[in-house]
């Protein structure tokens, strides 16, 4: 019995070494769903930011008088029709990844395919302030369709660090351009009216709504890069042993661009989403003064 001992020290090693490895390649997995699922609902957010923030663009109520408004009104509604669209694709988008773990080649299509179309009405709804020397309203135009661009590249992939941040840049943009307009807008009485109802009535209560779900959502961010940080020091204490090559398929959670640096990089697009939403807040009460 004794002479078989060592084997069966050996085996019982070696199995409790592969249910570890299978652990920490479960774990890192789901943490990587976690992950990819809410680098989505931050493309999601992102589009939300860029719709309630269009809601404060009025045309003046007295100044640029060569302004087309009736062009103004086609364009208007067809960027609105578009980000309805867009939206529900949004929405299939994240129904096939929790059913699939993934977005399917015709939801990516016509999710990008909807944003590159945004982006170019929203380009034709520059232009045409440009036109008539509304210079910030054509600057914020501008900002909310390249906004669009990055944050529809968001949501239809996996959570990657360049794309966050290049998004998370195009919100910030879309931020300042949105406070040149207001801030030019208020000070010299542009704003109907009218206009100042519609956005108490429905953009400010948009907004008190919008910011506890960002403020959730960044919560939501920190709780996952605990837990991706708890999984990382683990995976490192249990590789120290020597086990070569064991925890290689684990590399996600340690090594390079990894999944730890891409939730730090999403939790800094939530706190900037929230600051963001929080300064919308600010430019809507601006605006109705």
């Amino acid at each position: 019995m004794k002479k078989f001992y060592p084997k069966h020290r050996k085996l019982v090693l070696m199995v409790g070494i592969i249910l570890l490895f299978a652990a920490i390649v479960w774990a890192a997995a789901e943490l990587s769903g976690q992950a990819n699922a809410l680098a989505m609902d931050a493309g999601s957010n992102s589009a939300e930011m860029e719709v309630t923030s269009l809601e404060t663009l009025k045309k003046p109520e007295k100044a640029a008088p060569n302004c087309d408004w009736k062009f103004e009104r086609e364009l208007r509604h067809k960027i609105e029709a578009n980000d309805a669209k867009y939206q529900e694709e949004i929405k299939k988008a994240k129904s096939e990844t929790s059913s699939m773990g993934k977005v399917s080649d015709g939801i990516r299509s016509s999710v990008t395919k909807l944003a590159s179309e945004y982006d170019s009405l929203q380009t034709k709804y520059a232009d045409m302030w440009m036109s008539c020397g509304c210079k910030t309203r054509a600057k914020f135009a501008k900002s909310l369709g390249s906004s669009r661009l990055k944050s529809a590249e968001v949501v239809v992939s996996d959570i990657d660090k360049q794309k966050l941040e290049e998004m998370n840049k195009a919100n910030e943009e879309m931020k300042v351009a949105r406070s040149e307009y207001v801030k030019e807008a208020s000070s010299s009485g542009e704003i109907s009216q009218a206009d100042k109802k519609e956005i108490q009535a429905k953009t400010l209560p948009k907004v008190d709504t919008m910011i506890p779900m960002f403020t959730g959502f960044m919560n939501n961010v920190m709780g996952l890069l605990k837990e991706v940080q708890q999984s990382a020091q683990q995976v490192t204490s249990s590789g120290s042993g020597g086990i070569g090559g064991m925890f290689g398929a684990a590399k996600a959670l340690t090594d390079g661009p990894n999944l730890l640096t891409k939730v730090q990089t999403l939790l800094t697009v939530s706190q900037g989403m929230l600051s963001n939403a929080q300064a919308l807040q600010g430019d809507a009460q601006t605006l109705v003064k």
